[in-house]
């Protein structure tokens, strides 16, 4: 059985009303506690897991265009290619010496996985960009990130 998520701080960006709440546009990092567990068995998911809302802002709630995303990590492709890297090219433009060790390139970087992207009202996404349907998978990340849950277990406070 999954854990809940449990969010521990949140971080914006962005602009806000005369009551400090973000309106306008803006970024909101939700930052999520680490799973001790998950982290001992695989190490490489260190630091994975927060969440992102970019996009417009009213008085506290999404509302407007905007994104929602969780920090993963994917494989790095062009990191086995020696045009990647750094170093001394000849006149044909081919790598001669690496200025990095073989091996020093990252197989897995972060990156930011949707859950939804497109139209949101009162804090909850009302149409997908792309016209699709939202899963439920994803409306589970959607409704534990809305402002009335958050304030269920933590202050409603941003940190600048």
């Amino acid at each position: 059985m999954k854990k809940p998520i449990k969010f521990i701080k949140l971080l914006y960006v962005g602009e806000t009303d005369e009551n400090g709440l973000p309106h306008g546009e803006g970024e909101l990092r939700y930052v999520v506690e680490p799973d001790l567990e998950k982290e001992a068995q695989d190490p490489i998911h260190k630091g994975t897991g927060d969440l992102r809302y970019k996009g417009h802002f009213e008085h506290g709630l999404r509302h407007g265009e905007g994104d929602l995303h969780e920090l993963g990590l994917t494989y790095n492709p062009v990191s086995q290619y020696a045009w990647y890297s750094e170093g001394e090219y000849d006149s044909c433009g081919r790598l001669i010496h690496s200025s990095n060790p073989s091996g020093s390139w990252k197989q897995y970087v972060q990156c930011w996985y949707p859950y939804f992207e497109g139209t949101w009202e009162n804090d909850m996404p009302l149409k997908s960009r792309w016209g699709d349907k939202i899963r439920k998978s994803d409306l589970k990340y959607c409704q534990a990130t809305r402002r009335d849950e958050l304030e269920k277990s933590l202050p409603f406070t941003f940190n600048h």
